[in-house]
């Protein structure tokens, strides 16, 4: 994008339909889970997902914590022409992702008992959550990078594609939620399995035509 030569208000709808489609594909299949669950599980599978919720957040904060702060140093020192440096924030970023990736994937495979009675889960919701959380655990690496890429992808000129990348795994999810708790009947596990695999899903995506940053 280019703020000296482009019209703004073009540009300016580009981004936020941008910005508002992967926001709202985002609710809507955290919606979708809920009743999902809540149609097989009963009223203690949508306060199972409420307990994996803080879960979730931590998650997605770190992703967009290296992911927004990342891109934006980088698109900085790109609208400057320093293209070294700004290869320089792209590779911080990415080490700083996979640093918070590895302890993220240790803390949610090791001390998930110890999050998840944290966050509000007694005898009766424990079972229940760790049961949706178990298929997340083999995935939560995928879910900081795709943060971290769509943010790049974002502020490298190409924000539709992050958009159809979240689309991507967000429609891929619904149908599996679908398809793993009532049609495989997974149960609660099905729903996490779904969410699992949207992931990786959405992050292949993103990479499937190399954005600038690494064409460059």
């Amino acid at each position: 994008m280019d703020f000296l030569t482009e019209k703004m208000k073009p540009m300016y709808f580009k981004y936020l339909k941008a910005a508002f489609g992967s926001a709202l594909i985002s609710s809507i299949y955290g919606v979708v889970d809920m009743a999902v669950v809540g149609q097989y599980q009963g009223p203690e599978g949508t306060a199972a997902l409420a307990v994996v919720s803080p879960v979730w957040n931590i998650i997605y904060s770190l992703g967009l914590l290296m992911g927004i702060g990342g891109s934006v140093l980088f698109a900085t020192f790109r609208g400057k022409a320093e293209q070294k440096k700004s290869n320089e924030y792209f590779t911080a970023a990415l080490i700083g992702v996979s640093i918070l990736a590895a302890l993220t994937w240790l803390g949610v495979i090791f001390c998930d008992d110890q999050l998840l009675r944290l966050f509000g889960a007694e005898e009766t919701l424990l079972p229940l959550a760790k049961s949706y959380l178990f298929p997340v655990k083999f995935a939560v690496p995928s879910f900081l990078f795709a943060q971290l890429m769509a943010a790049l992808l974002r502020n490298d000129g190409n924000p539709q594609l992050a958009t159809k990348a979240v689309l991507f795994g967000g429609i891929f999810n619904v149908f599996g939620d679908w398809f793993f708790v009532f049609a495989l009947n997974f149960g609660i596990m099905g729903a996490g399995l779904a969410t699992a695999l949207g992931s990786p899903f959405c992050f292949c995506r993103l990479t499937s035509f190399p954005p600038i940053i690494f064409r460059r």
